[in-house]
């Protein structure tokens, strides 16, 4: 004797509302596991063929900001295969562990930070001294103040210069980014030191109020002060 059993719409309504959850959980498995083998084999650029500006910011204009580092990347370093920038506001409580965090990593390369961030990386010894690119000629800081972008080591009393005051430079202020108690720096770390420069030295150079825009005007060049 054989047994009918057949496939009823009152047999699916059942299986559908007893089962349904497992057919979810299958597909929530499948979707997690696609993106964790995306994200594992996906390529990456590598260091020395990328740069990544960290901003703390005073407003929010990370479209413009992107643009800016596009405009960079084309300029500049056509080579690198990526010029990146991420606005960044801390919280009081995790804030300094999120930015040590960073830094332990080498993630990001140029950073802009509020002077109290900016002096505690730098008695740490996590930055980059500027000094032989500005005797290089690969950073041009004239007409810039650089009295506040010194660190003094306690024990030797050397000052070192690793970080170039914002205030000289008025124009991040129209890509929402903070110019007042603020300092741009580069880690010690950040693994493209080249590029890095190259970065920085274009907002020397055009992020200053009398200097040629990011559209390319030009100006009078500003008269030479020394550090």
């Amino acid at each position: 004797m054989r047994l009918k059993m057949p496939i009823t719409r009152r047999k699916i309504q059942n299986h559908l509302q007893y089962g349904l959850w497992k057919y979810l959980l299958l597909i929530i498995i499948a979707l997690a596991g696609w993106n964790l083998i995306y994200t594992t084999t996906r390529y990456q650029s590598p260091d020395n063929l990328k740069v990544e500006f960290y901003a703390q910011s005073a407003g929010m204009d990370e479209k413009g900001l992107q643009a800016l580092a596009d405009q960079i990347h084309a300029e500049v370093m056509p080579e690198m295969e990526e010029v990146t920038t991420t606005l960044v506001t801390f919280d009081d409580t995790y804030g300094d562990m999120q930015l040590m965090v960073w830094v332990s990593a080498a993630q990001g390369d140029i950073y802009l930070l509020t002077d109290d961030r900016f002096t505690s990386l730098a008695a740490n010894e996590a930055l980059l001294d500027l000094q032989p690119y500005i005797d290089s000629g690969e950073l041009d800081v004239t007409g810039l103040d650089l009295s506040n972008g010194y660190v003094k080591d306690a024990e030797t009393g050397t000052r070192t210069l690793v970080g170039i005051p914002a205030a000289n430079l008025p124009k991040l202020a129209d890509y929402g980014l903070l110019t007042t108690d603020a300092s741009l720096c580069i880690l010690g770390n950040n693994g493209n030191d080249e590029y890095s420069i190259k970065f920085l030295n274009y907002l020397l150079t055009h992020m200053q109020a009398d200097s040629p825009t990011a559209q390319g005007e030009t100006t009078a060049p500003a008269a030479t002060v020394q550090p």
